[in-house]
């Protein structure tokens, strides 16, 4: 971490101690005499609500206050809260990481290893994650895999969020936020009964636009802007005590210059290992000299739309035996424009989407009895996925002249995947004792996959994508089964220390690439052991302590090979690491808030060829098909140069993060005022398993303050704040490109600084 992040850091943090010490000599002596406690935080990480505190799980929970105190509104401004949450995106793909396990597909149609859910519903692309959070009760994310009660992609841990539902009582909020790049939010909803004591209802919506971050410097235009809007309906139909049906509809829509690739240098190598020039400079194209702007011959253009209806039906059949159904169905559209080459020269805009449709069932039987606490289920998925990537380009690339007049059809790759997952699964706790619980969980999961591939490669048919003709693949289909069980216990030492120790199995089916007309990859498979403690201590101080340790086999790693995105079973990897999460309410006014990981995520076993380094490390060869082969020298037919990657780092894994947050609250005639200052540090981290700095980002500390005012009779608030306070320009992902190209390295860029005001009020 640098010095002037840390002095920042620091300061902020002796800033809101400093006022708490003065303010707090000033405070009144009965208020002074006890400490506030620090509250119960209820989830249902278990399908059930139960506090926090009582689960065998590491869990974080971000409730709704704490969005608000933070000004956090997507997914991206939870990570710093959750230990070892990592979270970058490319071509409108969530690339969400938990304890080193998450997506490294890169193509259209990729799933990630960690399971999303809305309000119950499992949201198979990772694209939604990435909109904007609004009317949220509370998000919960569950580390670790989840192959007993979530299963499908839960191999490294399930992130569960959860809205506001309907009230009775007419109710709402407004809020509207006011910032730097002339952005403009505003949020609201509205609840209230429409048939008393039987139907209520809840309309929420969230719309938000504001300029880009950085330029086109060949159009003028800015790019990295945001422009969306949407909405969610909930009805709440209860009929009897007994009974409930909760029926949803949510809409999104988001149209702007987002997207972008942003070129970040070149980092490709000749068999000698002589730096390779960009094709684009080769050609005369320009590049930015300020990282945030593009040098692209058209603007990035990014479209999105979602939306979806689910019901959820409740019945209690007796005192302890419930039973409950969740359907929903679901649709997604998205394309984003770019530059492949990410230079000025017009060679290859690049264009991927996706048209996805979704439909889940889940059914749900839970009881308890004496001693016993059980939950059995049943879970129904089919999914069709439609997508591609379309790279038109000048056929300067290939060495003829250059044409800025004629673009060739030039590549595609895409297709369409098919699936339909099913899967019964269970979970019972048996109290042995009045302290010790024993837990054992089970799921049977098969999945069955169809893949249509489609791939062109045309260098003589003017582009026009109307009449674009790819090859289309006869179907491929292949079926994948799989038994992921759990055992756990956990001993409650005192009324608030709790002690817990698993073992448990994920895992995540095998896929095709799509368009690639690759055999399919094989399953991800992992062991996983946990133990925990889980603290309260003297009411006032929540310290939450999780150590694991991970045995990840076949792990589907995506990489550029030539002119295609490919997807390849890794070998072994082990990862272990510690968690701690602090939270601590010192006096009656100022509260901390921190979290800490250390994270051991390496490969065992890996050999792999890259395209951009074809001299490879000197010593390992592969074959055709990228298997290793052992004793191979240059001199071996069909050994082609590759790298041994045992040891190296996953992608999106730091060693060390921490995240420490100061709140003091002032209690005054005009109401409460909340300073808050905020310090998160990440370590060195690689997107890619070749571990290059050119693909990486260097550790970095990024610091927020924030100014939050709640009046005395609860209805007005608002918050003054500062985001990013040094304005570090850090890379959340980024990756090596084509050699068609020459190997530029495109990624994209965190936020710069930002800052503002909201002003809110609820009824």
């Amino acid at each position: 971490m640098n010095r002037t992040s840390f002095a920042m850091g620091a300061s902020l943090v002796a800033l809101c101690a400093a006022t708490a010490t003065q303010a707090q000599e000033a405070a009144d002596s009965t208020a002074t005499a006890q400490a506030s406690s620090v509250g119960e935080i209820v989830v249902t990480a278990q399908k059930r609500s139960e506090s926090l505190q009582k689960v065998p799980l590491a869990i974080t929970a971000v409730t709704a206050e704490t969005l608000a105190e933070s000004g956090i509104n997507d997914l991206q401004g939870v990570t710093a809260r959750v230990p070892n949450l990592n979270l970058g995106q490319q071509l409108g793909v969530a690339k969400i990481a938990l304890r080193g396990i998450g997506l490294e597909n890169i193509a259209a149609g990729a799933e990630g290893s960690i399971a999303f859910h809305v309000d119950g519903v499992f949201i198979s692309r990772s694209l939604a994650a990435t909109a904007s959070f609004y009317d949220v009760q509370q998000v919960e994310v569950l580390r670790g895999p989840q192959g007993t009660l979530y299963g499908r992609n839960a191999t490294g841990g399930s992130i569960n969020l959860t809205t506001r539902g309907p009230t009775q009582e007419l109710s709402g909020y407004f809020n509207v936020t006011a910032g730097n790049y002339d952005r403009i939010a505003a949020e609201g909803a509205l609840s209230g009964a429409l048939v008393d004591d039987v139907v209520s209802a809840r309309v929420a919506f969230r719309a938000e636009r504001r300029d880009g971050y950085g330029e086109n410097i060949v159009t003028g235009n800015d790019i990295d802007n945001l422009h969306n809007y949407a909405g969610r309906l909930t009805l709440l139909i209860e009929p009897s005590d007994r009974a409930s049906l909760e029926l949803k509809g949510d809409y999104y829509h988001q149209k702007d210059r987002a997207g972008g690739y942003h070129y970040l240098g070149g980092a490709g190598f000749d068999a000698a290992g002589t730096p390779i020039t960009p094709v684009g400079l080769l050609l005369g194209g320009q590049v930015p000299t300020d990282v945030r702007d593009i040098a692209n011959e058209s603007d990035p253009r990014n479209r999105v739309e979602f939306w979806g209806v689910s019901g959820k039906f409740s019945y209690e059949l007796s005192d302890d035996i419930e039973f409950r159904a969740i359907t929903a169905y679901r649709e997604l559209d998205y394309s984003t424009d770019t530059d492949l080459d990410s230079t000025s020269a017009a060679l290859t805009p690049t264009n991927q989407q996706e048209h996805d449709k979704q439909f889940s069932t889940e059914i749900q039987l839970s009881g308890q009895h004496d001693r016993l606490t059980w939950l059995l289920g049943g879970f129904y998925f089919h999914e069709n996925d439609q997508g591609g990537i379309s790279i038109p380009f000048d056929n300067a690339i290939v060495g003829f002249p250059p044409d800025v007049s004629y673009l060739a059809q030039g590549y595609f790759s895409g297709g369409r995947i098919i699936t339909d997952a099913l899967a019964a699964f269970g979970q019972a706790s048996y109290d042995l004792t009045d302290q010790l619980t024993f837990t054992l969980g089970a799921r049977y999961s098969t999945e069955k996959k169809k893949d249509f591939d489609q791939i062109l490669f045309d260098f003589a048919t003017p582009y026009d994508p109307a009449t674009r003709i790819p090859f289309s693949a006869p179907e491929q289909n292949v079926r994948f089964n799989s038994f992921t069980p759990r055992i756990a216990l956990d001993y409650q030492a005192t009324p608030d220390v709790l002690l817990y120790a698993s073992w448990s199995k994920g895992f995540k089916a095998g896929t095709y690439n799509l368009g690639a007309l690759q055999a399919p990859v094989r399953p991800e498979k992992i062991d996983a052991w946990e133990a925990g403690i889980k603290s309260t201590l003297g009411g006032n101080v929540r310290a939450n302590l999780a150590g694991f340790y991970y045995d990840y086999k076949d792990l589907q790693v995506g990489k550029v090979i030539g002119n295609n995105l490919a997807l390849e079973n890794a070998a072994t990897a082990t990862i272990y690491g510690l968690e701690a999460e602090l939270q601590a309410q010192l006096t009656p006014n100022f509260e901390l808030t921190a979290n800490a990981a250390w994270l051991h995520a390496r490969f065992d076993e890996y050999f792999s060829a890259d395209p951009s380094r074809p001299a490879g490390d000197g010593s390992t060869f592969v074959d055709a098909a990228g298997d290793y082969i052992p004793g191979a020298t240059a001199a071996t037919p069909g050994a082609f140069p590759a790298f041994d990657l045992a040891g190296n780092a996953l992608s999106q894994s730091p060693d060390f993060t921490f995240f420490l947050g100061a709140q003091y609250t002032l209690p005054t005639d005009a109401g409460d005022f909340s300073l808050r200052g905020e310090l998160a540090w990440r370590d060195d981290v690689y997107y890619t398993p070749f571990n290059r700095d050119e693909a990486g980002q260097k550790a970095f500390a990024k610091l927020n303050a924030f100014l939050n005012w709640e009046s005395i009779s609860g209805q007005w608030n608002g918050q003054l704040f500062v985001k990013n306070i040094t304005n570090k320009t850090t890379v959340g992902n980024s990756y090596v490109s084509t050699g068609l190209v020459g190997f530029p390295v495109n990624g994209y860029l965190e936020e710069p600084r930002t800052f503002g005001l909201r002003v809110g009020y609820e009824f």
